[in-house]
């Protein structure tokens, strides 16, 4: 009998773009709707391992993408998936990734800050970052996540979230397969589907992708990418600007001509840890 070919999957979850989610104390720890949205983001992810696993995946990692990155419930997580968890990651969004991974999903996303009719639309924090372009490209979470992903040659061949998420995905490329669980209709409030119709679709959907995966192109920087971000507050600029190489571009935005993609990620969480000091 020939041995089974590896298969190894990585999955980013966040919470904003699960459905149901809609409400700001949905997304708050603190809050005890909050505990609701654990439950629903646990099913979502648990459906999406369900069909990367019917699709012949034999490994899978998952991180937990959301503010303290302790939200999954692994008790009801389904095996072999094993969890990344816990805030202090140094890719954040993107711990654990490396190039051993066949493909990359990204589930429960959300919009880049500003996007109109986008449930919970911001870019790691609303209070913080305003716009982040690479290579003189908006881009929100998604497209720093699959840029870091395009440099270790991993594609993004699926994406959850509300519609607005989706239609972003698919300015970056249109072969990467979306599901839109909701449809905004102002940043907290929603025309959400039917739940046992979603989870069936991401099972769906998920095995889809990953038997598509090799058609999919890894999303790619320059070879010396630019990275820029603009804040909401100077004083947040000024904390980044202090990191050696780091441009001043006019009194909200910063700067750095990054050496590769992963470079350029590390810079991004770095300002952005230092701006969160002065916020």
């Amino acid at each position: 009998m020939k041995p089974t070919k590896r298969l190894k999957i990585y999955i980013s979850a966040d919470l904003e773009g699960v459905n149901g989610v809609v409400l700001r104390d949905h997304v708050d720890p603190a809050k005890p709707e909050y505990r609701q949205a654990q439950r629903w983001m646990t099913s979502e992810v648990n459906s999406v391992i369900n069909g990367v696993l019917a699709a012949g995946a034999t490994q899978l990692v998952i991180n937990d993408s959301h503010h303290h990155m302790s939200n999954l419930l692994i008790d009801e997580l389904c095996p072999p998936a094993t969890l990344v968890s816990g805030p202090v990651k140094p890719l954040s969004m993107m711990e654990g990734l490396d190039d051993s991974f066949d493909a990359a999903l990204f589930i429960g996303y959300h919009a880049a800050f500003g996007t109109p009719k986008a449930v919970h639309d911001h870019t790691y924090a609303y209070s913080i970052v305003r716009r982040v372009s690479i290579d003189g490209r908006a881009a929100g979470e998604f497209g720093l996540n699959a840029t870091l992903a395009g440099h270790f040659a991993v594609p993004v061949v699926m994406l959850s979230g509300d519609e607005a998420v989706c239609c972003e995905v698919h300015t970056w490329s249109k072969k990467i397969k979306t599901v839109a669980v909701k449809q905004a209709i102002s940043r907290y409030a929603a025309i959400c589907r039917p739940f046992t119709e979603t989870l069936a679709e991401l099972r769906s959907t998920a095995a889809a992708a990953v038997q598509e995966a090799k058609k999919i192109t890894p999303i790619r920087t320059a070879q010396h990418p630019e990275l820029q971000v603009e804040f909401l507050k100077a004083e947040q600029a000024e904390c980044a600007v202090a990191v050696p190489d780091s441009t001043r571009i006019d009194a909200f935005t910063v700067g750095y001509r990054a050496a590769d993609g992963l470079d350029l990620y590390r810079r991004f969480l770095l300002w952005f840890r230092l701006a969160k000091t002065c916020s």
